[in-house]
């Protein structure tokens, strides 16, 4: 099931790039977060239940770029949900820190880049044979200063640090009571955050103590594990599919923004131009009235 996810994720890129990425700037952090959020899953699939020589090996050999990558999937986040709360989808200057993380991670694995293929279809038989024999797999230099537990739980711990950052930039909007041009015109975005940031809450966490179940030895989570992966795989389908029940984030229903400017300016200017008219006319007929009068009045 997870792959057929990870496909969906996929497609479901595709879509909100095509039907909505020219007119909403700030779809596209959302088409890539779900892209990246996707490879993620790819590769736990491949690492986890595909028992492919052939397919861990490939990912073995990618994890400088997909690691690196999914760095990612947090910032994405946090630019989409800001620029829905304030309509500005345009980077700063001050975000370029959050680009960090994926350079450190890259540079780090690049000598893997390098590293035979023989070795890397030897490290994935072996972790085909046992999960377990991937935390003796070095992939980068960054593995030889911190254990295995901290570089795997590195990434969803991040995205969760992101996410919680973006809960509190939704709380404040709400709690300020703001109405910007786009939430003014639809008022189903306030319904389509809660929803995604949500399930993605549930996802995130069930996620986390899943790895640490794999990752840490000693942990006594395994006697909820069924119960886990429930509620991850509840919350992945959740995030997936709760897009295709809100229509303008797929297709991308008018924001206008400026037509909504436009759109008062005219009102204001009708409205002035039917009170001008109304008083002319006020004028006309009193005139004609007092015209028609015989002299001396009634």
């Amino acid at each position: 099931m997870l792959i057929f996810l990870s496909l969906t994720g996929i497609f479901l890129s595709a879509l909100l790039i095509y039907f909505n990425g020219r007119k909403n700037q700030s779809v596209i952090y959302l088409s890539v977060f779900f892209f990246l959020v996707s490879l993620y899953s790819l590769y736990d699939y491949a690492l986890s239940f595909s028992k492919s020589v052939l397919l861990v090996s490939i990912f073995l050999s990618l994890i400088p770029i997909f690691g690196a990558l999914i760095y990612l999937i947090g910032p994405m986040l946090y630019w989409y949900v800001r620029s829905l709360l304030t309509d500005n989808s345009r980077l700063k200057k001050s975000d370029l820190w959050h680009f960090l993380p994926m350079i450190i991670f890259f540079l780090a694995a690049f000598p893997n880049l390098i590293t035979t293929w023989s070795a890397k279809v030897e490290a994935a038989t072996d972790i085909v044979n046992n999960l377990s024999a991937m935390q003796y797999y070095k992939p980068t230099v960054l593995s030889a200063i911190f254990s295995f537990p901290v570089m795997f739980l590195s990434r969803p711990i991040l995205v969760l640090v992101y996410l919680i950052w973006a809960i509190e930039l939704f709380i404040r909007y709400l709690a300020r009571k703001e109405e910007s041009l786009v939430f003014s015109q639809q008022y189903f975005m306030t319904k389509w955050l809660t929803v995604f940031l949500g399930s993605l809450f549930f996802l995130l966490i069930s996620h986390i103590l899943l790895m640490i179940d794999l990752t840490v030895e000693g942990s006594y989570i395994f006697f909820t594990i069924k119960t886990i992966r429930v509620v991850s795989a509840a919350g992945l389908i959740g995030m997936l599919v709760s897009p295709f029940f809100f229509p303008g984030i797929l297709y991308g229903l008018p924001r206008f923004p400026e037509l909504n400017k436009n759109l008062k300016a005219k009102v204001a200017e009708t409205s002035s131009m039917l009170t001008a008219s109304k008083s002319v006319a006020t004028h006309f007929e009193s005139a004609y009235l007092i015209s028609t009068l015989p002299p001396g009045g009634f």
